[in-house]
């Protein structure tokens, strides 16, 4: 079934929240953007479905453009510690039921976590982490985390030992702390058995923890091989 869409609001239209409300749109959800800059509200006016020119922290302004409504609000600000924090206390205020913000700095991070943000998000900070794991672990390009735990899911060429063999041959789960999920062969996906043979030119969809990845992983490039 496909999964209903969700109402976003979206506080602040700079280049993170630009990026971040066309992918939403993309992705199917019904879009509100505000900004105070009137340019930043042009550039997506015929993008979202509603966007608008106002302040974040006038209470009565959001009300207006069905902040009350969203399913998720984002407080996208990139720029103003004030405005960023009074924003999220009047979202939390209003009761939307997943307020996120993003903080410039740990002290930020910290007053919106106090002021009741769910979840706090530092966009440079977090690129930057990323940035320095896929460099030092080449195939961690190819894998995303699942949120709020240490499991990765991603997709890899078998290793040389594994083709030719079954999933039973390998004993795959205890050999190497993992799971696939699928594989991929000529187009077409299908869910492995423990008889199906690895064959070298598939692609693995693959979940485990990231430091158990790691230990037979760690040496491969960023296709996996």
């Amino acid at each position: 079934m496909k999964e209903e869409s969700k109402s976003y609001l979206v506080i602040g239209l700079g280049r993170f929240g630009t990026a971040l409300c066309n992918r939403l749109v993309d992705l199917g959800q019904r879009v509100v953007g505000v900004d105070k800059v009137r340019a930043h509200v042009e550039e997506l006016a015929d993008r979202l479905d509603l966007a608008a020119q106002l302040d974040a922290t006038d209470e009565e302004a959001l009300v207006k453009v069905g902040a009350k409504d969203a399913d998720v609000a984002v407080v996208a600000i990139g720029e103003g510690v004030e405005a960023s924090v009074l924003a999220t206390a009047i979202l939390r205020d209003l009761g939307i039921p997943l307020v996120v913000a993003r903080a410039i700095d740990p002290l930020h991070a910290k007053v919106l976590e106090r002021v009741g943000a769910h979840r706090v998000f530092s966009p440079e900070q977090d690129m930057g982490v990323r940035m320095a794991e896929q460099l030092a672990h080449p195939w961690l390009a190819h894998f995303t985390a699942l949120q709020q735990t240490d499991f990765l899911v991603g997709e890899m060429a078998p290793l040389e030992e594994m083709t030719g063999k079954t999933l039973q041959d390998l004993h795959f789960t205890h050999r190497y702390k993992a799971m696939i999920l699928l594989v991929e062969r000529g187009g077409t996906r299908f869910l492995p058995r423990a008889d199906t043979v690895i064959l070298p030119t598939d692609r693995l969809w693959v979940a485990g923890r990231q430091e158990d990845l790691a230990q037979w992983l760690d040496g491969t490039d960023s296709e996996g091989k």
